[in-house]
């Protein structure tokens, strides 16, 4: 997922960077310039900045993903900030310097030695024209390192959806749900105390975003010591992600668990209810705009998630949902019954998942 966001970045930075040399090229050839000289090669020019836009991508991508990540996420936005400054400065001097080297090795005229090029290096980083890059590359960082932001804010994948106007008129859709609770959570908050509560649930929704994501889940929304999780269809089905991401997260708190005992004397426990159907998804509010799930799905999938108490199991799904999967090696069903939920008329089939 990470590389992805790289690539994508990388790909829009030497864009812009081939965009500037033809802007470039423009300016020197208009009538307000004096012309083209012989050390400017367009050619030469657009090779460089391609260069640029290709290393500028690929490091400046991978500083703004880990800055992004969760690494920094528990970090001061202070200190964030300041680590990206002076990166930001280090990988500029370094781009540079590059761009320099290939530049004087370009003209097979001017073939200048080690110490020649660095000198020719300083020069340039206090020329007014690279210092108006500096600061236009500095822009483009934030915001690029904005967008990511408000992408995590949203969810991965949402807010194309905004720009897209996908959900601008609400429209049916077919979806899996999860609703992912922690267990015994009253007692909990009750023996560690609402600071350490608070910062047990923080560190528990970090360490297990990466499992969801990596399944395909889509964060729905957080209410107060819940998680809703949910799926296209389509996402879901394939290699039964939404059943495999409830073990994986089981497997990852496990894992932590010593650090979990460290911290706040218990390992976090997990109790989850799944089911599937269709719903209305839309954008919602003027303020704080929202996309939203409407549908019966939710309040069956949230009530299925409050029996697992009932039946001690940790997880709990309908047969129908569990039928939209097939050749789950890893996993089988146990039939619990079929339950009447509070507010259903008619039963549903409920099972319980475990591992082979």
């Amino acid at each position: 997922m990470n590389f992805g966001k790289v690539v994508l970045i990388t790909a829009m930075f030497i864009l812009f960077n081939i965009f500037i040399a033809f802007f470039n090229n423009a300016i020197l050839t208009s009538s307000y310039s004096q012309g083209i000289t012989q050390s400017f090669d367009f050619k030469v020019h657009l090779w460089i900045n391609v260069v640029i836009g290709l290393f500028a991508g690929i490091f400046g991508g991978s500083l703004l993903i880990l800055v992004n990540s969760r690494v920094f996420r528990r970090k001061s936005f202070g200190f964030t900030m300041l680590t990206t400054a002076v990166a930001y400065i280090l990988l500029f001097i370094i781009i540079t310097a590059i761009a320099t080297i290939i530049g004087s090795r370009a003209d097979p005229g001017d073939q200048m030695g080690v110490s020649d090029s660095l000198k020719n290096i300083v020069q340039i980083l206090f020329t007014p024209i690279l210092f108006t890059y500096f600061i236009m590359w500095g822009v483009i960082i934030l915001f690029t390192l904005f967008l990511l932001q408000v992408n995590d804010k949203f969810g991965p994948g949402i807010l194309l959806k905004f720009i897209m106007g996908k959900y601008h008129h609400a429209r049916k859709e077919e979806r899996i749900f999860m609703f992912l609770d922690m267990r015994s959570s009253t007692t909990i908050a009750e023996k560690i105390g609402n600071e350490k509560y608070f910062n047990l649930l923080n560190d528990m929704f970090c360490d297990i975003t990466d499992t969801i994501l990596d399944n395909k889940g889509e964060i729905y929304q957080y209410v107060g010591d819940e998680i809703v999780i949910s799926w296209s269809l389509k996402k879901g089905i394939q290699n039964g992600s939404f059943i495999r991401c409830f073990f994986e997260i089981q497997k990852k708190l496990l894992k932590l668990g010593s650090i979990y005992e460290e911290k706040y004397g218990q390992i976090p426990e997990l109790k989850a209810g799944i089911h599937h159907g269709q719903v209305m998804a839309g954008e919602i509010g003027i303020v704080k705009k929202d996309i939203i799930y409407s549908g019966d799905v939710l309040n069956t999938t949230a009530r299925i998630q409050g029996r697992c108490n009932d039946y001690n199991v940790n997880i709990l799904i309908s047969s129908e949902t569990f039928e939209l999967v097939q050749n789950l090696e890893d996993y089988k069903l146990v039939p619990i019954g079929s339950i009447e939920l509070k507010g259903k008329k008619s039963k549903i089939d409920l099972n319980t998942v475990e591992t082979k």
